[in-house]
């Protein structure tokens, strides 16, 4: 499917007033041989009624014509990549303006990060892309090596040594200010203060990264990205910059993005959030399939409509009355608590009591600092410094090691896929693989026949194609790496899973799979504790909300009193009564 933008058509009855504005502005879309979409005018705008798995379509957008009236910033023309097997990337063309934020959506898998990496100059693209920047043909496999090239790039995962200083960062990145035999440390510091400051960001540019919050390291990231270009202009490329963010951070990024923007930057903004894209964008792009589907302006899209283009169809996430309960059913649940924790402390935990019961699935809520971030790495025995006492699956334990919560039948989903929850350059197989390996052979001899059998059904099953599974896992999408890391766990069969901000940088597809595929395993009696800072995976899914501020539990939330609204106002007020 393919979409083009069409001026605003005048109310009329006439389908054939209708038919020529698309004549004019669209000609090819009425030159395929594909279904034709009947649809009624109203007002001022072409409304349409289409089938998205087999139609072409044409989306209205008034803001179009105002667009064109301006050249863009950066353009991208006929951007293709081939790897062996499969086009990633298909043709792909993007107008970026100055003074605007503009939105780059798909499901995983769609390639738009294989974009993103053609622009950074990672990837070498197939023959035929041309490139511009302000009205200049330029080079992106030059990108890496031009510093004073006008695409910046801050990646999902920043690209930061958090056991380096923020002056030590930036000067990485920068270069180190001095002779040519020592360094001017007070130089780079004043450097880094100045960076900083730029973005609102008040730490101390000499303390390693790990001090610092989510946010700062972000706004880090972007300052060091822009550090050398003065006033000159430029694209900034931020790829899932929210990811690990609490909404109180998500919006101290916008101003400074808002600010960067205003002062004549072109954005490109990647994120799965919808909410986030009608916050902050000014257009938007979706991808499916390797190719642009859609591209305009954001007032001419509504949620439902940008799921529907990202999804390829309508999905069950457009409409959530009819959506199945995010509660397991009481027959599916179990009195019998899987996991009970008592007196949980660690340096942000200030002891904490709670228990999950087989078939429930209970979720963690709090600010960033409350101890949220830190419950679930402490259940599940990975937090050194946490004490307190364990009872998982019938075993108790007075000290947890990670050993140990494995033995016992616990699995663990971190909150840093990348980082902590698999090894880039294993293959899907044998990462999939990692926790079952003592089921798969004898103790000197692994059975690949086994393996490869019993992989291809898990990742069937946690709806990853099966033709990926040799492939390296750094290769695929956000959205199909988390599949793997939950599809490792639950090859294990365990009684109990834990998981820390299971859906950041997943798309809307991916993230409903991924909520399907907890309920389902709830309902097989299956005991889930989440935490995140995501109030849409609580609200979907989770039984019971325990909300924590300042280190200990503060409300539990259940029934109707599980809303965004409500788990807000238990996050950021005090103790007193919660009602639905």
């Amino acid at each position: 499917m393919y979409l083009r933008s069409v001026a605003p058509v005048a109310r009329t009855s006439s389908q054939n007033l209708v038919t020529e504005n698309l004549t004019h502005l669209a000609p090819s879309f009425l030159t395929t041989r594909q279904p034709v979409v009947r649809f009624p005018v109203t007002c001022t705008t072409a409304l349409l009624t289409i089938d998205l798995r087999r139609t072409r379509c044409v989306m209205p957008a008034a803001a179009t014509d105002v667009a064109r009236a301006r050249s863009p910033l950066f353009t991208v023309e006929d951007a293709s990549i081939t790897f062996p097997g499969v086009k990633a990337v298909d043709g792909v063309s993007l107008d970026l303006y100055a003074n605007e934020v503009h939105a780059l959506l798909g499901a995983n898998g769609c390639g738009k990060s294989t974009l993103i990496k053609i622009l950074a100059g990672f990837h070498q693209p197939d023959d035929g892309l041309r490139a511009t920047f302000d009205g200049s043909e330029i080079d992106l496999v030059a990108t890496e090596q031009q510093r004073d090239h006008p695409l910046r790039f801050v990646h999902q995962d920043l690209g930061l040594v958090n056991e380096l200083s923020a002056t030590d960062n930036i000067a990485l990145s920068l270069g180190f200010l001095g002779s040519g035999i020592s360094v001017d440390w007070k130089a780079e510091n004043q450097r880094a203060r100045g960076l900083l400051a730029r973005f609102g960001v008040h730490l101390d540019p000499r303390r390693p990264l790990s001090d610092a919050t989510a946010v700062d390291r972000t706004l880090l990231a972007v300052a060091r990205a822009l550090g050398d270009l003065g006033d000159a202009k430029h694209v900034l490329v931020l790829d899932e910059p929210t990811a690990a963010l609490s909404s109180t951070e998500v919006e101290r990024l916008f101003e400074a993005v808002r600010e960067l923007r205003d002062a004549g930057s072109a954005v490109l903004y990647v994120s799965h959030r919808m909410d986030e894209i009608f916050e902050i964008a000014d257009r938007v792009t979706v991808m499916r399939s390797g190719r642009v589907i859609s591209s305009g302006p954001i007032g001419a899209m509504t949620p439902t409509l940008l799921t529907s283009l990202i999804a390829g169809e309508p999905t069950e996430a457009e409409a959530p009355a009819e959506t199945p309960s995010r509660r397991p059913t009481s027959s599916a649940r179990h009195t019998e608590a899987a996991l009970a924790v008592r007196d949980l402390r660690s340096q942000s935990i200030g002891g904490v009591d709670f228990e999950v019961r087989r078939g429930e699935i209970v979720g963690v809520a709090g600010l960033f600092g409350s101890g949220r971030e830190a419950v679930g790495y402490a259940a599940a025995g990975a937090l050194p410094d946490a004490s307190g006492h364990w009872e998982i699956n019938g075993a108790s334990f007075d000290r947890l090691a990670v050993r140990d919560a494995i033995d016992a039948g616990l699995g663990f989903v971190p909150a840093d896929r990348v980082a902590e929850g698999l090894i880039r350059e294993f293959t899907v197989l044998e990462n999939l693989s990692l926790a079952a390996l003592s089921d798969l052979g004898s103790s000197v001899r692994l059975s690949r026949r086994v393996e490869r059998e019993q992989a291809s059904a898990w990742l069937s099953s946690v709806g990853v194609r099966a033709d990926a599974i040799d492939v390296p896992v750094a290769t695929l999408s956000g959205g199909n790496q988390q599949k793997i890391v939950f599809g490792r766990w639950l090859w294990r069969r365990p009684a109990v899973l834990v998981l820390c901000e299971p859906t950041a940088g997943v798309d809307i597809g991916a993230r409903h799979a991924l909520h399907e595929l907890l309920r389902e395993q709830a309902a097989a009696g299956l005991a889930v504790l989440i935490t995140t800072s995501d109030l849409d995976d609580l609200v979907e899914v989770c039984d019971r909300v325990l909300v924590m501020r300042n280190g200990i539990v503060e409300r539990e939330l259940t029934g109707a009193a599980i809303s965004t609204p409500t788990i807000l106002a238990a996050m950021e007020t005090d103790s007193g009564p919660i009602r639905p």
